[in-house]
């Protein structure tokens, strides 16, 4: 054991000297010179000094995949500089026509600036046909002392080739959701995500989505900031009646040379105002268990005996987790600070969310994993931080009511091409304290699920819900079951 415990220590020693000789040759005196210092993880993404990494090795290929700047830092290493020192470079562009480098060929360092950047903005979406590449040389310093290029090394780092390829530009809402109150002058922001850029002439000017007038409100587009995402405010501009379900939904248009992706739709909804008491929905959630389920049955269709029967399945019931003053929350922790609200917690007394544990991996709602074979385990739809929402009878009832699935789109992605379909569910059914003695709960559910933009079929699931593993057998139904869709 001692033996082990010595070899684990040597290779932790062996491991932090390597990453500090790492930081040696960047801003030591032993050398002195000056090259790129371009790091690239494995998701392919430029750190940005000055984040480092002692496992990674500063490249001389980059291949660009994404239309935000792109920053080259320039490191240089000596001893102390008593004056600013000139690195010289040049570019070679082949395959562009629109596109900008800063600065434009020289680069400066100080005692306390040992790095510089530079800057290359591609303002086109690249033709691979025309082998389109950029080459960066460092060429020249006004101190005869600093060599281009580290000495003696395989890889001098005084080159850097940055190639292209083939990239989809998509766009999608950062939300799919939104719940309002319906107070005049109420607002929210809200954003278009382009995670791999866009051309800001290709945006600036033109209607990214549809915006239908079911009542009365205002969207502004805020200034463009940023290289990734276009932001709004949406600001309602009226009362909305509190004996009304309203509702808006957002769409995407087509934008020329982009493409669609997770999120299509934003609904907006005003959902009515009802008079309830009780705390129904903490029958259906432990949090003090991480790995505290809810059990059940879903009617399916068995491919080997060709008969619907009913199918064991579970899913990791969540909180809804919302502010203090939400009129349907309640205090559910403290956090062990009575006097600072500022880190209070507050539930939803009446709506439960369908969350997996390991994000962004989900769990199964509605038994939906069940229902579309190939699916991304990470799909969005299978994680729903709203779900279900409990109407207790009479308004005040401690056993019994309506449980309605929270109308949404939700997006299910294909494992093996990628594509993401926008499914929306909906349904309604009831809850009931079944045994007293156990405190045994049951949730019944008839849940539609659109899945037009997949095959063109609406498919019902009867779905049963525990707040225990141990249930009766629920009664065979007289009547069809969904069968598995292939993605």
């Amino acid at each position: 054991m001692k033996v082990i415990k010595y070899m684990l220590f040597a290779s932790f020693i062996l491991v932090f000297l390597n990453c500090e000789r790492e930081d040696d040759k960047l801003f030591s005196s032993e050398n002195s010179f000056v090259r790129f210092f371009l790091l690239v993880d494995n998701n392919n993404n430029v750190l940005e000094f000055p984040e480092k990494n002692g496992g990674l090795v500063a490249k001389s290929t980059y291949t660009k995949d994404n239309l935000k700047t792109l920053k080259v830092p320039v490191a240089i290493t000596t001893g102390s500089i008593e004056n600013s020192i000139q690195v010289g470079f040049e570019t070679e562009v082949s395959g562009l026509t629109d596109y900008t480098i800063f600065p434009v060929n020289s680069l400066s360092f100080t005692n306390e600036k040992r790095v510089d950047t530079i800057y290359i903005k591609v303002n086109e979406n690249w033709d691979l046909s025309k082998n389109p590449q950029i080459k960066l040389t460092l060429t020249n310093s006004s101190n005869p002392s600093i060599a281009i290029g580290m000495q003696n090394e395989s890889i001098s780092n005084k080159e850097l080739i940055i190639n292209f390829t083939e990239t989809t530009f998509s766009y999608f809402f950062n939300i799919n959701r939104k719940e309002i109150s319906g107070a005049n002058q109420e607002s929210f922001d809200f954003k278009v995500v382009f995670p791999n850029g866009f051309i800001k002439e290709d945006i600036e000017n033109s209607s990214l989505f549809s915006a239908p007038s079911t009542f009365n409100y205002s969207i502004v587009k805020k200034p463009i900031t940023k290289e990734d995402e276009v932001e709004f405010t949406f600001t309602l501009n009226e009362n909305l009646p509190d004996d009304s379900s309203l509702d808006a939904s957002l769409t995407l248009v087509d934008v020329p040379n982009y493409v669609k992706g997770i999120n299509k739709f934003l609904d907006i909804n005003k959902p009515i105002k009802i008079n309830r008491s009780g705390n129904p929905v903490v029958n259906f959630y432990n949090l003090s268990n991480p790995f505290y389920r809810l059990f059940g049955e879903y009617w399916r269709y068995d491919t080997n005996d060709m008969i619907c029967e009913w199918a064991n399945t579970s899913v990791f019931p969540k909180p809804v987790i919302v502010t203090k003053d939400n009129p349907n929350g309640f205090l559910f922790s403290n956090n062990g600070t009575p006097n600072d609200t500022s880190d209070d917690i507050y539930h939803h007394k009446f709506r439960l969310g369908f969350v997996g544990n390991s994000a962004p991996i989900g769990t199964n709602p509605f038994s939906l994993r069940n229902l579309f074979d190939g699916a991304s385990v990470r799909s969005p739809g299978f994680n729903l931080t709203e779900a279900i929402e409990f109407f207790p009878k009479n308004g005040n009832s401690t056993t019994e009511g309506i449980v309605n699935v929270i109308t949404q789109r939700i997006v299910i992605i294909s494992l093996a091409s990628g594509i993401p379909y926008t499914v929306p569910i909906s349904g309604t059914g009831t809850y009931k304290l079944v045994n007293s003695t156990n405190n045994l709960w049951k949730i019944e559910l008839e849940i539609l699920v659109d899945c037009s933009e997949i095959n063109g079929e609406i498919v019902t699931i009867n779905y049963i819900l525990y707040n225990s593993n141990s249930y009766p057998d629920p009664d065979p139904i007289n009547g069809s079951c969904p069968r598995v869709i292939n993605l």
